[in-house]
């Protein structure tokens, strides 16, 4: 069986294409890959989503010590680096919706490490700062982050690194072009 199978990728691999299974009369087809680059990429995007899931999974685990997710740890750091902030400030710089960093900062606030009050200028707007217990809490985040971020690009040579970040940076625009282009489309109808 195995055999079977590494002798039809090594063919279809020789011939360009590449076709899942035979049909058979009554099923419906499979997804047919007119190139091996397509094959790759379909494999590559699903690798990059475990990937992702795999690493959001191991953030969380090494800051449940402190009682929150990897993300809620951002917001702190994030809080305490700046002093005092918003929640559209702390939704643009750490990439996430207004509704989700609120919900972080609602959970970080519950825990005791920030505080929220009105903006004196503006009452529709929070200020955001960090308490201290946040700030004692901070100096142990970021040496976490740096420590996680070093395993998980173990064995990884500075090189490999930079050309992931080409490309990570050329994916994330593509995908942002989609998003705008879907929502674009969604607003027309």
């Amino acid at each position: 069986m195995i055999t079977k199978l590494i002798t039809e990728i090594t063919e279809t691999r020789k011939s360009g294409a590449f076709l899942r299974k035979p049909v058979k009369k009554g099923e419906k087809p499979e997804r047919k890959y007119y190139g091996i680059r397509e094959w790759q990429a379909e494999h590559s995007i699903s690798r990059l989503f475990r990937t992702s899931i795999r690493l959001q999974t191991a953030f969380d685990r090494c800051f449940s010590e402190f009682g929150m997710t990897a993300q809620e740890a951002a917001v702190l750091l994030h809080c305490a680096e700046e002093g005092e902030t918003s929640a559209g400030k702390l939704a643009r710089a750490i990439g996430r919706d207004k509704a989700k960093i609120t919900r972080f900062v609602d959970r970080l606030e519950g825990n005791g490490f920030l505080s929220r009050k009105s903006d004196p200028r503006d009452h529709r707007l929070s200020i955001i700062k960090t308490t201290n217990s946040g700030r004692r809490v901070a100096p142990r985040l970021k040496a976490r982050f740096e420590e996680v971020r070093g395993e998980f690009f173990e064995g990884v040579l500075n090189i490999d690194i930079d050309r992931l970040e080409t490309v990570l940076q050329q994916l994330h625009a593509n995908a942002e072009r989609l998003c705008e282009a879907k929502q674009r489309k969604v607003e027309r109808e």
